[in-house]
């Protein structure tokens, strides 16, 4: 059974050198086969945990998310800081929209 899967494994990563090669050589060809692929899916890992924390691949730049609520299944209302301007944008999925932009009173905490 361990023969016919290892036959299976290397026939699928290189179809001719599952019958040509012996026991030694097929176990040498999947780890040369295993490590390149293992050390892909754990840098793919890695990035995909880097961009779940929030962040980028270019690093900070002129726009900050502040705040994103979501109004619906795909709508959302988006405050930004760009340059200097506090934004308020609409996002939907067809289209994006300046709603306001807002002033330094408004971006006050409440009661302060």
């Amino acid at each position: 059974m361990k023969k016919i899967l290892c036959n299976v494994l290397v026939s699928l990563a290189w179809p001719g050198a599952a019958f040509a090669a012996d026991t030694t050589e097929r176990s040498s060809l999947l780890i040369g086969l295993l490590v390149p692929l293992l050390a892909v899916s754990a840098c793919l890992l890695a990035m995909l945990w880097w961009l779940k924390r929030g962040k980028t691949l270019g690093g900070s730049g002129p726009v900050k998310l502040v705040q994103a609520v979501a109004v619906g299944a795909r709508e959302r209302v988006v405050v930004l800081d760009a340059q200097g301007r506090r934004l308020l944008i609409g996002v939907t999925s067809n289209k994006i929209e300046l709603l306001a932009e807002l002033h330094a009173i408004d971006t006050s905490p409440p009661g302060g």
